[in-house]
């Protein structure tokens, strides 16, 4: 019982910070000034990319459209691959470099560091004093640089982040759902905390460094899984300000398989227990600008820790069913439902906000959040434990490679018959701990309904559902050729 109430009581601190984020983003103003460059800056944009052989042309097409001087810009592919995208990437740096583009193709002799590695490693010859980054998937706009530079009015900025938009986002449910959760994130974790003084970060992708900035706080470092947050957080330890510039889009492409989303959580979460564990103790010593953004940046270096209480919650199913059974309603723990179920309702309010403030068509997405946000707690249910695992190794230090995230340049159903080639899934001895969780889930709903439960019977029947799901995706991809 009491580790019942420790893990509910966690769940709805947690609620509470992310509806303060969502009550800043709706009654705070973006109060960042712009300002026009009397001269072009130089700006270098860096391309890293591995095994991005679907992807890789059209990225580079499209980074040649940018409306900005060539004698002002410098393009670097880093390419760590070692597959046909070696061949399409050396072409059209070819083709390129013949149209007057300073575009060079840039491949060093191993992986070292992936891609904090190969975004040091371009950084040494880099003429730019700002630097783009685009991760393989992006399209930026070609008004990119053009609309994100006029942000670097104060010489302490040190980052600005566009807002991603996704190509896919109707292609399959799975979209819809990365899409609502993806839009949260930008629309108001992003936005709350840049407008209340807390720390941000750069995504990875779809934004622009200062040189010195990086320098000042370090450098690009690969002892994490998410480079980005990790030298987002040192930076602004260090005094540099970021800014999140929502108004400006960078489309992209989400994963279109389970799998492919899987991997993607993992290294988010797994790097983010990775840069709390480096990063809280220089926060809370830090001389941030107050204690409301150190308790801000601290939740938000320990935001995947979310998925251990999820993990803990379908654990521990099966006893409460039992204990509330048995309760007698005057016991204090009775008192303290309506609070539990409270975070339901707060965090439907918070991933609503999100998604409908950046949605396309309101009047359908009113209609169809109330399932995606059910499939939303199926799915990260069904991939708790993965996701537990890697975010206990973030904690305790243990590491593993930088997995990348499939690419296909996929937009129609019709080539998802791509995704085998990046794809390939090995079964591992965690595949048989998802089908005992399968097992637990029925059990439970069997459980329950014989006690007449229903509440804890549909909890039952949503993790049952997420480990099914994803341990059969699992199998289903081990199996393409």
């Amino acid at each position: 019982m009491i580790i019942y109430v420790v893990v509910s009581m966690t769940l709805v601190i947690y609620s509470l910070v992310e509806f303060s984020l969502l009550v800043n983003f709706w009654f705070r103003k973006n109060k960042h000034k712009k300002r026009e460059w009397k001269e072009l800056p130089m700006v270098t944009i860096q391309l890293p990319m591995y095994n991005e052989s679907f992807v890789v042309e059209r990225l580079i097409d499209r980074i040649t459209e940018m409306n900005y001087p060539k004698d002002k810009l410098e393009i670097q592919i880093l390419d760590d691959s070692n597959d046909d995208t070696v061949g399409k990437a050396k072409r059209k740096v070819a083709y390129y470099q013949e149209k007057g583009f300073d575009i060079q193709y840039i491949q060093r002799e191993d992986r070292v560091g992936f891609k904090a590695g190969a975004l040091d490693y371009g950084l040494k010859t880099a003429k730019g004093e700002f630097v783009a980054i685009f991760d393989a998937d992006f399209l930026p706009s070609t008004e990119f640089l053009n609309d994100i530079l006029p942000y670097f009015v104060h010489e302490k900025v040190g980052v600005v982040q566009s807002r991603w938009t996704y190509i896919n986002e109707d292609y399959s449910f799975l979209t819809r759902l990365q899409t609502v959760i993806l839009n949260t994130h930008f629309s108001v974790e992003q936005q709350g905390r840049n407008r209340s003084g807390a720390y941000i970060n750069f995504n990875g992708t779809a934004g622009i460094w200062r040189v010195s900035c990086i320098a000042d706080a370090g450098g690009w470092h690969a002892d994490t899984l998410t480079e980005d947050l990790d030298l987002s957080f040192r930076a602004q330890i260090n005094g540099w300000k970021f800014v999140y510039a929502h108004e400006i889009e960078s489309p992209s492409e989400l994963p279109v398989t389970l799998p492919g989303y899987k991997v993607q959580q993992f290294r988010w979460s797994k790097g983010a227990a990775e840069c709390a564990r480096k990063n809280i103790p220089g926060l809370l010593k830090s001389r941030a600008p107050s204690f409301w953004a150190k308790m801000i940046g601290s939740f938000h270096l320990l935001n995947s820790s979310m998925y251990l209480i999820i993990i803990m919650f379908v654990l521990l199913s099966v006893p409460m069913t039992y204990v509330v059974q048995n309760l007698s309603k005057d016991s204090w723990i009775y008192a303290l439902f309506p609070y539990f179920l409270s975070t339901n309702l707060l965090l439907f309010m918070v991933f609503a906000g999100g998604s409908l403030s950046s949605s396309k068509n309101v009047g359908m997405d009113i209609l169809r959040f109330p399932f995606v946000f059910i499939g939303f707690i199926v799915i990260n249910m069904g991939i708790s434990l993965y996701m537990s695992i890697g975010i206990v190794e973030g904690y305790i230090g243990k590491k593993s490679d930088f997995i990348r995230t499939p690419k296909f340049n996929i937009i129609a159903k019709k080539k998802a018959e791509k995704t085998e080639k990046y794809n390939k899934i090995k079964i591992k001895p965690l595949l048989i701990f998802e089908f005992l969780f399968l097992g637990y889930g029925i059990f439970q709903i069997i459980y329950a309904l014989k006690l007449g439960n229903i509440p804890m019977a549909l909890f039952g029947l949503m993790f049952a559902l997420g480990f099914g799901i994803n341990a059969g995706s699992t199998v289903y991809h081990s199996t393409r050729n």
